[in-house]
């Protein structure tokens, strides 16, 4: 059954919504305990609040405010609006759950862990609902508008600088763990953001009609036949794409092997499958 257009807006205000309380809750149970930093705009927040001690949720609304008046006229309104908004939720829970420590974290590596964990969680959400929590995202974008720059690598040129003056301010120990909070916050987001862990498939062989039909039989799993030709042979084959996910991948050579031994296999990994069977289309 089809959401309503409206009904599909309001759940992605909640989700937003939701997303960024989880962002907060991750920062003020895990970073701030640990004494870590960040990057962007959260990561100079951070550091006025272990300097100056300033409330982290407000200097995080109040950095942002210049961005959003950048955004304003170079970003899809739209977008500006949900950030503003993942923004706003994001700001106050940041100073309620302020003193908040469900575990007592003696460790800088798990605090630099968890913390890494929860900001993918909740950013992979906040990005789904096509939202950002403020900071190098609107930066980025405009960067990418104006020069074609990736939003990748202006981001990680804005937060290197980040780090930079954190190692300064505050050592080298906090610095590098910081930077394992951004790393595993990256593999996260991305295994979020990819969904299924797949793998793409492509075979030649000669036995290409009846490896096809196991593979429909034993794994359930459709596949299409391209057509190609043997540079040094000169003869036209049938080349097959399959995409299965990572723990059909072994049940799949070994009906391969069965099939024709014979049979050339390249196996890449699918950073990302929509469609039947793995992730449902929009």
């Amino acid at each position: 059954m089809k959401l309503s257009k409206r009904t599909k807006s309001i759940s992605g205000i909640i989700a937003i919504a939701v997303g960024a309380i989880i962002a907060a809750y991750g920062v003020q149970a895990f970073i701030v305990p640990s004494g870590l930093s960040g990057g962007g705009v959260g990561g100079i927040a951070l550091l006025l609040y272990y300097t100056l001690k300033l409330p982290i949720g407000l200097m995080t609304f109040l950095l942002n405010i210049p961005l959003f008046i950048l955004g304003w006229r170079e970003i899809n309104k739209h977008f500006v609006f949900k950030t503003i908004w993942g923004l706003v939720i994001y700001s106050i829970f940041l100073d309620l759950f302020k003193g908040i420590q469900p575990v007592a974290i003696n460790d800088i590596f798990l605090g630099a862990l968890y913390g890494g964990v929860f900001s993918g969680i909740s950013s992979s959400l906040v990005f789904r609902f096509g939202g950002s929590l403020g900071g190098t995202d609107i930066v980025s974008k405009v960067i990418q508008r104006r020069y074609g720059v990736p939003m990748g690598t202006s981001a990680l040129a804005i937060n290197s600088v980040i780090i930079m003056i954190s190692w300064a301010m505050l050592g080298s120990k906090v610095a590098l763990y910081t930077l394992v909070t951004l790393f595993v916050y990256g593999r996260v987001l991305d295994l979020i953001q990819s969904g299924v862990p797949s793998k793409s498939i492509t075979i030649i062989s000669d036995q290409s009609e009846a490896l096809v039909d196991r593979i429909m039989e034993d794994l359930g799993r459709g596949a299409t036949f391209l057509s190609g030709r043997g540079a040094y042979s000169n003869e036209s084959k049938n080349v097959i794409i399959c995409v299965v996910s990572l723990p059909e991948l072994g049940r799949l050579k070994q009906a391969v092997r069965e099939v024709d031994p014979q049979a050339f296999m390249i196996v890449t990994n699918a950073g990302e499958v929509l469609g039947r069977g793995f992730v449902k289309n929009e």
